[in-house]
């Protein structure tokens, strides 16, 4: 299987990398940058129609969204144990995750992010961060006594899940302090060494 990520540092484009790296298979990087409007091509158009990362080729055929890659992948390599196989009393609990975490979990986060940093100043809108930060307290908090007495989030088996989740709860560690078992979970998964390996150059490129 070929696979080339069209990636850059600290974007979605992480998750699938972190993936890529728990697989062990051979993948090669295309380093695209958002801020210089590499993604307005028309060739990456072409892949992603939105000029959105990550996308992702195979064998030469596109594909975008980091959560159908990730989940896609995931299911392709069953020897990974990344994700519960059909019939497993774990996979009812392991997809509810996954789409929790593009459903839930991010969107308030994202758009804290996009009207407190992101977008120019003018046009950020600074009376909805109250609303979004509660909003994703109130998730956070809902995460956390999930975790309270597991090490994953499906208890002792690690998971693609868990590459969504701890992916993106980590773009604002300061918001996890109130919440210990976040807190210790974002440092269990970073000890990992696809993790590592993953984000060896994400300070370096950003």
């Amino acid at each position: 299987m070929n696979i080339k990520l069209y990636y850059m540092p600290n974007t979605r484009a992480f998750r699938v990398r972190w993936l890529l790296e728990e697989l062990g298979i051979h993948y090669q990087l295309q380093y695209i940058d958002l801020f210089k409007g590499e993604t307005h091509s028309k060739a990456f158009r072409a892949i992603h129609p939105l000029g959105h990362l990550p996308a992702i080729e195979i064998d030469g055929k596109a594909m975008f969204e980091s959560g159908a890659i990730c989940a896609w992948l995931a299911d392709q390599f069953p020897q990974a144990k990344l994700a519960p196989a059909f019939d497993s009393a774990d996979r009812r609990e392991y997809e509810q995750w996954m789409y929790f975490v593009p459903g839930e979990v991010e969107p308030p986060l994202f758009y804290h992010q996009l009207h407190n940093r992101v977008l120019p100043g003018d046009i950020q809108v600074k009376e909805i961060l109250p609303w979004l930060r509660e909003r994703y307290t109130r998730t956070l908090r809902a995460l956390h006594n999930q975790l309270q007495n597991k090490q994953y989030l499906l208890g002792d088996n690690f998971s693609t899940a868990d590459i969504m989740l701890g992916s993106t709860i980590s773009w604002l560690p300061e918001l996890l302090e109130p919440f210990p078992a976040l807190e210790n979970y974002i440092k269990c998964l970073s000890t990992r060494k696809a993790y590592i390996n993953a984000t060896r150059d994400e300070v370096a490129q950003s």
